[in-house]
């Protein structure tokens, strides 16, 4: 493997965390929230996909990030709404890629 191809990226798999609310306005308020927390990451060029698991499982998602660091990474995770109340809990763990690889 051409280590010079290889870039770092860091990779937040989102599970299920232990505040689950059930009224539906506060649900809706925390999605609202967690969506436009996603597209300001990737409007700002730090987070390169990310997406829902479909088997409705304890894991829920994940982030893939184009950041300097681990901590930055953790950072922008600790500062989504989904996050910060609770719904969704994180793991974090850095990930090598080959550089310019895409999804079709």
């Amino acid at each position: 493997m051409d280590m010079s191809q290889m870039k770092t990226y860091y990779m937040a798999l989102l599970k299920k965390g232990p505040y689950q609310p059930t009224d539906t306005a506060e649900v809706n308020s925390i999605q609202r929230g967690h969506m436009a927390h996603i597209r300001k990451m990737a409007a700002d060029g730090k987070l390169v996909m990310a997406g829902p698991f479909l088997d409705n499982g304890e894991l829920r998602g994940i982030f893939i990030f184009d950041v300097a660091t681990l901590e930055e990474a953790k950072a922008l995770t600790e500062a989504d709404p989904a996050v910060k109340a609770g719904k969704l809990i994180m793991e974090l763990h850095p990930w090598m890629s080959q550089r310019g690889t895409t999804l079709p």
